[in-house]
């Protein structure tokens, strides 16, 4: 009965999603739960600033997930890593990620996965130090419901703009449901 259930609430998911490659996303105007329970499977929706079929959110809009918590990555910035930087690259774009728990119970920051593409290609996040730049890693303390968090993350980018993608996977690498945003940087 479990599975029925289940397999009625994925089907009807895709259907309302109208988006086969990302079964997770649901419609801003959706419950946060429609089609798929907490019990059953989680379902993401997308903040009202990105379009229902969108398969990707453009940065600095807000994805939030069916069990209240909210990530926003806002528009890049470029700088100019440090020379003590690693990777060392010609640019650098850095984005602010805001994280509210608006869930029941703590979220740890660190077990944040994003991987970042640049023109398609796999792009390194940079570590730097010396402009405040230290990673997923540096986030330690657990987020209690109710609360938010920035973080700021820089991926190695070449020197002219390009089209990027940062997959976020709240609950760890390779866990679903993930978010994919995307714009020039």
């Amino acid at each position: 009965m479990k599975f029925a259930r289940l397999v009625v609430g994925v089907s009807l998911t895709l259907a309302l999603a109208g988006c086969a490659d990302h079964p997770e996303l649901t419609g801003p105007a959706e419950p946060a739960n429609a089609g798929v329970t907490a019990a059953e499977g989680p379902s993401l929706r997308q903040g009202s600033d990105a379009p229902m079929s969108a398969p990707f959110t453009a940065f600095g809009a807000q994805r939030v997930w069916s069990n209240g918590l909210s990530i926003t990555i806002s528009q890049p910035r470029s700088l100019k890593p440090s020379e003590t930087a690693f990777p060392q690259a010609p640019r650098a774009a850095v984005f602010v990620v805001t994280i509210l728990n608006g869930s029941k119970s703590d979220y740890r920051p660190g077990q944040l996965t994003v991987r970042a593409l640049a023109g398609g290609k796999a792009a390194q996040e940079v570590l730097d130090s010396v402009q405040g730049l230290n990673g997923v890693a540096s986030a330690v303390n657990e987020l209690p419901p109710g609360r938010d968090t920035t973080l700021t993350l820089a991926f190695a980018v070449p020197a002219e703009d390009v089209r990027m993608q940062l997959t976020v996977e709240p609950n760890g690498a390779g866990q679903e449901p993930s978010a994919t945003f995307a714009g020039e940087a």
